[in-house]
C-alpha cells in the first residue's frame, strides 16, 4: 500500500506499545515511512521553486525577444539587448546554482551525520565575519539564550559541520548586504519545543 500510495499517504500499522521485535520492526517502518513522505514533500517543493525562479527570467526573455524586432530608434534596441544578456546570465547561474544545490543535497545524503555543537559553530561564524570586509560596516551581535533553568544549554545537533557553518554564513552575510553601514545585525540562538520535540533555534534579524 506504501508503495502504490501515491496520491495518498498509508499509515504504518503502529506496535510501538510491545516491547518485542514487532514493536521495534513497527517504530522503525514508521519513521523509515516518515522520512520517505518528507523527502518526497522537499523534492515537489524545490520543483516548485525552481519552476518560478526560471519563470521570471524567461518571461522578460520573451518579452524583450519579441518587442526586438518592432523597435526602431537604436538606443531601445541596445537597451533591449542589454536586456536580454542580462536574463541569459541570470538564467545561466540558476542553471548552476541548482546543478550546485542537487550535488549538495546527494553528497550530504551520502555522508555520515555527526554530532556539531551549534553555539560554538555560530560563534565562530560571527567572529570571522565581523573581522571582515563582508560586514561592510555592519555591527554584529551574538545572542546565546539560556535554557529554561537559567543555565546553559545543551545546543548539539546531529548534522555536517561544513554545510551548517555554509548556511549560518550565507544567512549573516545577506542580513549585511542589506543592511546600511552603522547598522546592527543580530544572531540569536536558543532552544525551542514545540509539537515534534526539542530543537535548535537560529534567528538573524
Amino acid at each position: 500500500r506504501v508503495r502504490r500510495g501515491i496520491k495518498s499517504r498509508q499509515q504504518i500499522p503502529d506496535f510501538n506499545g510491545r516491547s518485542d521485535e514487532i514493536g521495534h520492526l513497527s517504530r522503525a517502518l514508521g519513521e523509515m515511512t516518515s522520512a520517505l513522505y518528507s523527502r518526497i514533500d522537499a523534492i515537489e517543493s524545490f520543483a516548485a521553486d525552481v519552476a518560478h525562479e526560471l519563470k521570471n527570467p524567461l518571461t522578460s526573455l520573451r518579452s524583450a525577444v519579441e518587442t526586438l524586432p518592432r523597435v526602431k530608434s537604436e538606443p531601445s534596441r541596445l537597451r533591449l539587448m542589454e536586456i536580454m544578456q542580462h536574463d541569459v546570465r541570470r538564467l545561466d547561474r540558476l542553471i548552476s546554482d541548482i546543478s550546485d544545490a542537487s550535488r549538495l543535497d546527494a553528497e550530504m545524503a551520502r555522508a555520515d551525520s555527526a554530532p556539531v555543537d551549534v553555539a560554538q559553530l555560530v560563534r565562530a561564524v560571527v567572529a570571522m565575519l565581523a573581522d571582515s570586509p563582508r560586514s561592510r560596516g555592519v555591527s554584529l551581535k551574538l545572542k546565546i539564550e539560556p535554557g529554561p533553568d537559567g543555565g546553559r544549554p545543551n545546543f548539539f545537533v546531529l548534522g555536517h559541520d561544513s554545510r551548517l557553518a555554509q548556511v549560518v554564513t550565507n544567512l549573516v552575510d545577506n542580513a549585511c548586504s542589506f543592511s546600511q553601514a552603522g547598522a546592527e545585525v543580530r544572531v540569536t540562538l536558543r532552544r525551542r519545543t514545540d509539537e515534534e520535540g526539542e530543537r535548535v533555534e537560529i534567528v538573524v534579524e
